[in-house]
């Protein structure tokens, strides 16, 4: 069976017979109130519309089927104390969060009154869910946001001299420790631990060089396909196989070490071959997700940058039925 991947959340979908529309119209209500009504006459319509293309990344993501060791339409991969319906739900209050933070900016609030929505954000996450279903997402789409806020002009080049420079600050924040929400908070990680463990950057690094594995590594793989005339849903299963083998992705680290990072890599070349040949990466993704299930592997930091990745397109409008001008049902592939 081929996996179908939904239209982008915009105008509501009318699906055909039997067809689901995406997302479900309580989720639709959830992102479109957002969690902040009392301070919307201080949003701008700029950071409210990236705010909402943030969000669709992260359900285009949760809904692009199958992933391995990820929670999708099919199974939790090897997370068993998840479910998509929490994940949906997580998504939510993110959105949440992302109209709080644009809020805050359009007041012209300090980083600090942010790092505290991002705390905020997490504590809600975990008293609600259960879990730290999107505290990745958390961060990178606060920094995201606050960086477009202050970017000296448009263009991805100033946005990410921005993005450095928010990181920095965060640091300094945090008085050169780690930094807090929305990275992380003050207590202990599984990224913290792995990134002492194993020597690497993780997001940190990848937040003080202006996030090289978004600009550098997925945003180019997505149009890459797209100009190679594939179908969205490939070129997205394309931008997913080009971060599994760049990230330093410290949740596989945690799980199962160097040997897991190497076979994310692994994986992920392999993945980009079947791609470009055009064979059958959807039986090969089903049967990596049993094996990294079986090793307990996953690669949340793969799927975060995935999700954001997938929403700053749409915001460019380079996703274009968010405005609802096309399907992106189409399955793709063999």
């Amino acid at each position: 069976m081929k996996a179908a991947w939904p239209p982008l959340p915009g105008p509501p979908h009318q699906g055909g017979e039997g067809e689901a529309s995406f997302p479900s119209p309580a989720l639709r209500g959830r992102i479109r109130e957002g969690a902040n009504p009392g301070a919307s006459h201080a949003e701008s319509p700029e950071s409210l519309a990236l705010a909402g293309a943030l969000a669709h990344g992260l359900l285009l993501e949760l809904r692009l089927t199958p992933k391995p060791g990820l929670v999708d339409l099919e199974d939790s991969g090897s997370h068993r104390d998840l479910t998509y319906a929490l994940m949906e739900r997580s998504v939510g209050l993110v959105h949440g969060y992302f109209r709080e933070v644009a809020a805050s900016l359009s007041r012209g609030e300090p980083l600090g009154r942010q790092v505290a929505l991002g705390r905020a954000a997490e504590r809600r996450m975990l008293l609600e869910l259960g879990a730290n279903t999107h505290k990745g997402a958390i961060f990178l789409g606060g920094l995201l946001l606050a960086a477009r806020h202050r970017a000296a002009e448009d263009g991805e080049a100033a946005l990410r001299r921005a993005i450095a420079e928010v990181a920095r600050e965060l640091l300094v924040l945090a008085g050169g420790r780690e930094p807090p929400a929305p990275t992380t908070p003050p207590s202990p990680t599984h990224g913290a631990e792995a990134r002492q463990r194993f020597g690497v950057g993780g997001i940190l690094r990848e937040a003080a060089a202006g996030l090289p594995s978004l600009f550098e590594v997925a945003l180019p793989a997505f149009r890459a396909a797209r100009r190679a005339g594939r179908a969205p849903e490939a070129a997205a299963f394309a931008t997913l196989a080009s971060l599994m083998r760049a990230v330093e992705d410290t949740t596989a680290l945690h799980r199962c070490g160097l040997p897991g990072l190497a076979l994310l890599r692994e994986d992920g070349r392999a993945l980009t071959a079947l791609l470009e040949s055009g064979r059958d990466h959807l039986a090969f993704l089903r049967e990596r997700n049993r094996a990294w299930r079986a090793l307990n592997l996953t690669m949340g930091g793969v799927a975060d940058l995935l999700g954001m990745a997938l929403g700053w397109l749409t915001w460019r409008g380079e996703l274009p039925a968010a405005q609802g001008r096309e399907e992106l049902s189409r399955p793709s592939g063999p």
